[in-house]
């Protein structure tokens, strides 16, 4: 190959080497425990055995990143024995750390996500734990950058971000963890959670994982009794199938912010896609992060001959079969 222009040649050489360190920096600082489990540390273990261990074992995708940090660390000689308790997502420095120092247990809090929370309360409620800023954790919550490892994200457009994905549970975390560790476990919960199996059902009733979410965040909003959403989920696909708007509530109150005050007659005439009393069929996506209850009533509906419903004060959900019935169920529980 001949050269031309070797100030050039150069100048690109020198970025391919600045864009390879950048990549491999970024995947030995972010480099996790693959999998939670107990680990055993044998006495007199050299670091290149106990590395190699575990990779075997599981716990690590390449003995790179830990001998990287043992080097950084100067932890070579210096590892305790003993059975140490690793958790999936934490940071290997932190593990070795713990070696060092002979802390079997990891320097662990929890946070809870209950079902139907928004993604600003989840940004919220981790930023509140002292992960990241609110800011920081809505600006980590973007489809492309978790794609490679969740294809199943490749369902949600790209200017949308993560709502209705990041699925409510109780999660462990780490003092060094960032808001994309949190949303890592995050997404991976809800892979292990809604199965294959539902994937399938939802793809023989020709719907896309989108709209099974979509519908599912509506769900978990819309209905307080876990024994009723079943019920409603087959009203708002009967609503979707036979071309009518949903005409439901919560994503309306989704768009506005307001949960909890009545909605006006203003805001029921709100030009919005989330309202639907004017827009036919889904939304144009999640209003909620929705458990695996709703997700599983949004793949598995109930066929009634009901038409409507309401939730009363109680939260018992009222249901009718014609209009005149929802009005007079309306007057009773609402008035």
């Amino acid at each position: 190959m001949q050269i031309t222009n070797p100030k050039r040649f150069v100048a690109f050489l020198l970025t391919v080497v600045v864009l390879v360190g950048a990549a491999t920096w970024f995947g030995i600082t972010s480099a996790a425990a693959k999998k939670t489990g107990d680990f055993m540390l044998a006495p007199g273990t050299s670091a290149a055995t106990v590395w190699q261990e575990l990779h075997d074992q599981g716990f690590a995708g390449s003995t790179f990143p830990w001998r990287f940090w043992s080097w950084r660390l100067g932890a070579a000689g210096k590892l305790k024995a003993g059975t140490y308790s690793l958790q999936q997502g934490e940071k290997i420095r932190s593990i070795i750390s713990r070696f060092v120092s002979g802390d079997v247990n990891p320097a662990e809090l929890s946070i809870t996500y209950p079902e139907g929370f928004t993604l600003h309360q989840i940004a919220e409620r981790t930023a509140a734990r002292g992960i990241g800023s609110k800011q920081d954790f809505l600006a980590a919550a973007l489809p492309q950058d978790y794609i490679k490892d969740y294809p199943y994200l490749g369902d949600i457009p790209a200017n949308r971000g993560l709502e209705g994905y990041l699925f409510p549970d109780t999660y462990r975390v780490f003092p060094d963890d960032t808001p994309s560790d949190v949303i890592q476990r995050m997404l991976a919960n809800f892979d292990q959670k809604f199965t294959q199996q539902l994937r399938d059902e939802a793809k023989a009733q020709n719907r896309s994982l989108d709209q099974i979410v979509t519908m599912a965040s509506i769900i978990e909003r819309e209905v307080q009794k876990d024994d009723d959403m079943a019920l409603v989920s087959g009203i708002l696909w009967k609503r979707v199938d036979e071309s009518r708007g949903l005409d439901v509530d919560a994503p309306i109150r989704y768009v506005l912010d307001k949960w909890d005050d009545p909605l006006t007659v203003q805001d029921l005439a709100i030009d919005s896609p989330y309202n639907t009393r004017k827009w036919k069929g889904v939304p144009p996506g999640p209003i909620s992060n929705p458990g695996l209850r709703a997700l599983i009533a949004a793949v598995r509906p109930q066929k009634s001959d009901y038409y409507y419903y309401l939730t009363a004060p109680s939260g018992k959900t009222i249901f009718a079969k014609t209009l005149d019935e929802h009005n007079r169920n309306k007057a009773k529980y609402l008035q």
